[in-house]
């Protein structure tokens, strides 16, 4: 989260298993993490459900104690919550996007696959993010040294460099026969040069786009804030917006900045409680109370995450019946 650093590992399936196995991989390369947080996928949150309790041991509590390591928690973000799912679904697009450009038609063994995530992760982790500022530099023409997330994880930029002759370019000879390289290098060298021509001519391209194509891109946005008690509409798919069921906000959630990023909703037919997104939610009724934001993070104190009561012109009789109405209906 804090590095924007990428990791991937190759599961043969989608279960609980293939899951901690790949958990305990990255945990050896990286160490045990204080927070995971993931979608709500079966095999995440049942792999989540075996660490949790499994880790309640005594003695692995005695040993977090000893070494002064916090115990490792897991954390499911709500159903469309698009402002934490979007760094995520950027880093899965982007791989996605290396890994599918590069293959193309080519037909890769299970080691040459596994050799193409490993050359996506480095080049995923080189990716800038931020810029140093020359401090030292009295040159005005030299431009700042970028910051990646390799620098951030390891402290230091990986010298990297091919080893393996098979996999060089194939150079641009008549006289040259490509017959003498190996058979089983000629896919896997055409995959690598996809991808280097990709993360040059494309990748590295879009990338300083993204940071320019949207004016006011940091701007503060002010966000009307959601309470318990209101009626709000719930977003479905394949739903027009007059069928939206109706949901009672029993519980809300908000972040540093006092804006409320997910709620828990009592859904009126089906009486069932579950956690959304607020972009997956369309405020209707506004309760008449004025109590404090319940939240489960540590942001009650936190300057503006108290809803104030705005003025608005008196409501009609007729308006204020079919609230009435829609009320005892929801109830």
């Amino acid at each position: 989260m804090w590095s924007r650093a990428i990791n991937m590992k190759i599961v043969k399936s989608l279960n609980a298993s293939e899951f901690l196995r790949a958990f305990q991989m990255h945990c050896l390369e990286y160490g045990i993490p204080q927070l995971c947080i993931s979608d709500q996928g079966s095999q995440l949150v049942a792999g989540a459900n075996i660490i949790t309790s499994f880790i309640k041991d005594p003695e692995t509590l005695l040993y977090f104690e000893e070494n002064n390591v916090a115990p490792l928690s897991f954390q499911q973000y709500s159903k469309g919550a698009s402002q934490l799912g979007s760094m995520v679904e950027v880093c899965v697009k982007m791989v996605k996007r290396l890994i599918f450009g590069a293959i193309k038609n080519n037909i890769l063994s299970y080691s040459d696959f596994e050799f193409l995530v490993c050359n996506v992760i480095h080049l995923a982790n080189r990716r800038p993010i931020a810029f140093k500022e020359v401090v030292r530099n009295d040159s005005k023409d030299s431009l700042p040294e970028p910051i990646t997330p390799e620098h951030l994880i390891r402290g230091y930029e990986l010298s990297s460099l091919n080893l393996i002759p098979e996999l060089q370019s194939i150079p641009q000879d008549p006289d040259f026969d490509s017959r003498d390289i190996e058979r089983s290098y000629q896919g896997l060298c055409k995959v690598k040069e996809n991808l280097n021509n990709i993360y040059h001519n494309e990748f590295l391209g879009n990338l300083l786009y993204q940071a320019i194509d949207r004016k006011d891109r940091y701007r503060p946005v002010s966000h009307a804030l959601i309470k318990p008690g209101d009626v709000v509409l719930v977003k479905e798919e394949h739903t027009k917006r007059s069928n939206y069921p109706l949901g009672l906000v029993r519980e809300v959630v908000s972040n540093d900045l006092g804006e409320v990023t997910q709620v828990t909703v009592l859904k009126g037919k089906t009486k069932k409680i579950t956690k959304l997104h607020v972009s997956q939610i369309i405020p209707f009724l506004e309760s008449n109370t004025t109590d404090d934001i319940v939240c489960n993070s540590d942001t009650k104190n936190v300057p503006g995450a108290v809803r104030k009561k705005i003025s608005s012109r008196p409501k009609r009789k007729a308006a204020t019946i079919s609230e009435e109405r829609t009320r005892k209906m929801l109830f």
